[in-house]
């Protein structure tokens, strides 16, 4: 098998639809929202930041093309390349930087060259444009919830491309060449606290603003929002609670992923990974094949009388 990953292809060529670049945020925006977050709050953005990039395995090859000759005679070549374009969308109610960049990340390690991110019917917190810029996604749009249906095709019309829904936004009916995916959460997160596993309760409030966190197994648990107190200390009991994801301790993270799509350990309250959201499903796949040597029917193939 032979792999080429040396030819570059030239980035996509065009601007943003018209809705988006009306609610384009300036430069000044951005830099009003880093000088807004604290050191702290800054800090805790690049190390789940820097998780996602390590998670994601890094910037792929922008051209990748496979060439081998196979059994019965078959010489197969696939190709993949990056999208035109992202597009993360999320909606008034979505406040978390981890799983902004959770979004945003894959895509750019796919090496898509046109990467934006929309608020549909707010404005942009600070915390998730520190998480753009901190990201080195320039384009941030604000758009009403009345634009979103002429989004869609104007979207299709500039290339080959996806839309990531988050929370907040409906995927739209299949569009064009647009692909539609959609990272949607419940809002509900269990903590199992113990001897090891001790969490930073700021941070996970300042990653997962918009998150409920169900606190297991801590007879003076207080109620504290966004923490609360649940009833229930195993994990096998959390598993029928519909979490989007559980932090526990080291010894107890493989049954964790029994009980949620994504188990976190002690250190990891900054960090995010959607599992449907990987690099490859942000590339183009293109495969041709052959037939090598003799064909395979006709007066002396296998069907020969």
């Amino acid at each position: 098998m032979n792999m080429d990953t040396e030819y570059d292809i030239p980035d996509a060529a065009g601007g943003w639809p018209e809705a988006m670049e009306r609610g384009r945020m300036a430069d000044a925006a951005f830099a009003a929202a880093y000088a807004r977050v604290s050191d702290r709050e800054r800090s805790l953005a690049k190390t789940g930041l820097a998780a996602v990039y390590a998670a994601c395995g890094g910037p792929m090859p922008r051209f990748r093309r496979w060439s081998a000759g196979l059994g019965h005679d078959l010489g197969l070549t696939r190709l993949d390349v990056p999208l035109d374009f992202v597009v993360v969308l999320c909606g008034r109610s979505f406040a978390s930087p981890a799983r902004l960049a959770a979004a945003v990340v894959p895509a750019l390690c796919a090496r898509v060259p046109q990467v934006a991110a929309v608020r549909v019917g707010d404005r942009w917190p600070r915390e998730l444009l520190v998480a753009l810029e901190l990201c080195g996604v320039e384009t941030a749009c604000r758009l009403g919830s009345r634009s979103l249906a002429g989004l869609w095709p104007a979207l299709a019309a500039t290339g080959h491309g996806a839309v990531v829904c988050l929370d907040g936004v409906s995927p739209p009916p299949a569009v064009g060449r647009l692909r539609v995916l959609a990272a949607h959460t419940a809002g509900r997160v269990g903590l199992f606290p113990g001897p090891d596993a001790t969490f930073d309760r700021e941070a996970l409030a300042f990653a997962h603003p918009d998150m409920a966190f169900f606190v297991h197994g801590e007879a003076d648990a207080a109620e504290n929002e966004p923490f609360y107190a649940a009833s229930g200390t195993t994990l096998a009991e959390a598993a029928a609670l519909g979490y989007d994801a559980v932090y526990t301790g080291e010894a107890m993270l493989p049954q964790a992923m029994d009980a949620a799509p994504l188990a976190l350990g002690p250190g990891r309250e900054t960090f995010w990974l959607w599992p449907e959201l990987s690099p490859e499903v942000f590339r183009r796949r293109h495969v041709a094949a052959l037939a090598e040597g003799p064909a395979a029917t006709g007066p002396d193939g296998p069907d020969a009388g």
